[in-house]
């Protein structure tokens, strides 16, 4: 046998060799580790999907505990009469005219169950309620304030608000959904549970919404015309106020702690003095003196705010 021959006998059993041994570190070593490991990919998966599923319902326990003093009772028959009495009550105190709530059935609330696995339980009854009335903007972001102030679990839904004729008023319709909870803390009565100051929105906000008025046709042409054109005293010595509110020259004259009879805008007469009156206009106060208009006194680089 020629050296040649033997150098390739040599290297085919060289490779053989190689491919055996790595035929061995295959099946021994490298296909259970990778087996070991998809097992262990496996469980680690299982075990993070378990514990997420835990905290969720460790966070859920919670929101529901947290909620329970804000809850409205767990009578949804009673929890129902209750809220639709606090909403009409809260209508009537924002001067909501034409206005009507209506409440539906309540629906059953539930969520997965945290001690049977697969099932779930009932934890509350979910209500509907739609409002509908008319008020000027200034009114309506009144009682929104109002509404989202207090403390219950309740939000408005769907609102849809409609230009009523030329007169500035609003026609509004709200879809409002309140829930009453198994665990509430206030079982015949509504809570009394407050959003704070620093968490509300401060009252500037619905104030230049209500400045603006994008439903108001002409309310900055309306706010013009209205001038004041004197300041006397009835047979009584109570000072009166005297304003134009129209092109046409309307007079109308007003005592401290009226309202000035005007469409577009909620305008009430605070205080009447010799050379000035403290008005208040859309839930501001101005000081206006003899020959202004509401429109000068209200422009950011006019007037003088009340209590300057």
């Amino acid at each position: 046998m020629s050296p040649r021959v033997k150098w390739l006998l040599v290297a085919g059993l060289a490779v053989f060799g190689l491919y055996g041994i790595d035929s061995l570190y295959r099946s021994w070593i490298e296909q259970p580790h990778q087996r070991i490991s998809a097992e262990l990919d496996d469980l680690t998966g299982k075990l993070t999907a378990a514990k997420s599923e835990q905290l969720a319902a460790q966070k859920q326990g919670k929101r529901l505990e947290a909620y329970a003093a804000r809850a409205l009772p767990d009578d949804p028959q009673l929890a129902r009469s209750l809220y639709q009495q606090w909403l009409l009550n809260l209508v009537e105190a924002n001067e909501l005219t034409a206005a009507s709530v209506d409440a539906a059935q309540p629906v059953r609330v539930e969520i997965r169950s945290r001690t049977k696995k697969g099932k779930r339980q009932t934890v509350g009854h979910r209500i509907n309620f739609s409002l509908r009335g008319q008020a000027s903007l200034s009114k309506l972001a009144s009682f929104l304030n109002d509404f989202r102030k207090a403390g219950h679990l309740h939000k408005i839904r769907t609102i849809a608000l409609n230009p009523v004729g030329n007169e500035g008023r609003l026609d509004a319709d709200l879809t409002i959904e309140v829930l009453c909870l198994s665990a509430s803390a206030n079982k015949d009565s509504l809570g009394q549970w407050q959003i704070m100051d620093e968490a509300s929105v401060a009252k500037s906000t619905f104030n230049d919404l209500v400045r603006r008025n994008l439903f108001a046709r002409g309310f900055a042409k309306a706010l013009n015309e209205i001038e004041l054109k004197a300041i006397t005293s009835n047979r009584d010595g109570i000072a009166q106020a005297w304003f134009r509110i129209d092109a046409r020259g309307t007079m109308k004259t007003v005592t401290a702690g009226n309202q000035l009879p005007v469409a577009l805008h909620d305008i009430a007469v605070l205080e009447v003095l010799n050379n000035k009156v403290l008005v208040r206009v859309n839930e501001e106060a101005y000081w206006i003196q003899l020959g202004q208009s509401i429109g000068e006194v209200c422009s950011p680089k006019q007037g003088e705010k009340g209590g300057q």
